[in-house]
């Protein structure tokens, strides 16, 4: 799926918006999805770059910026933040040991540089979530397509779908619930 099949869907729900309307609002759910819902996961790379020196920066794919460290790790053993990392801004980190590593691999959540959109793969996980992002900013717009109960009703699944991109990022395609049953009182 591209971002031009999501703005022809939000289209068809609101055929008057401008067609370019619908993309920037379809950008900014996407950003927003990222930033809030660490929905673009990069753990396949190395993530800190000159980590044995004082200046130590967050590396990320060529279309994406840094937003936040999720877990990193030296050697296999897994570093806490706080105690013994910590990131100061998007791309800079400070690590309170000293580390002979160059470089060290993570988990890094990323956001596509501004006016980008996230690879094709992940539009198509985040397709109907994205869709309700949008769909809740155009409907509040003031023009004559405003519809404030749709609009919250959008806003409510853009929500969920959020959430459930945290839960994703956190737990990935596990089953399961993640409450458990209280034993009986006896």
């Amino acid at each position: 799926m591209t971002l031009d099949d999501l703005v022809a869907d939000v289209a068809l729900e609101v055929p008057d918006a401008p067609r370019a309307s619908i993309k920037d609002l379809l950008l900014r759910a996407i950003y927003d999805l990222c930033v809030k819902g660490n929905a673009w996961v990069v753990d396949d790379e190395p993530v800190v770059a000159g980590a044995d020196t004082p200046y130590a920066e967050l590396e990320a794919p060529m279309d994406a910026f840094p937003v936040r460290l999720l877990a990193v790790e030296v050697g296999g053993k897994a570093l806490r933040p706080g105690t013994d990392y910590e990131q100061t801004s998007p791309t800079r980190i400070t690590l309170k040991p000293a580390i002979k590593a160059s470089t060290l691999r993570g988990r890094l959540a990323v956001r596509p540089r501004l006016g980008k959109a996230m690879p094709g793969e992940l539009l198509d996980r985040h397709a109907e979530t994205l869709r309700h992002g949008a769909l809740a900013r155009l409907l509040m717009l003031p023009q004559p397509w405003r519809e404030p109960e749709l609009a919250l009703y959008h806003q409510r699944l853009w929500e969920a779908g959020v959430n459930d991109a945290i839960r994703l990022a956190a737990y990935g395609h596990q089953v399961g619930g993640a409450r458990a049953r209280p034993r009986r009182f006896i």
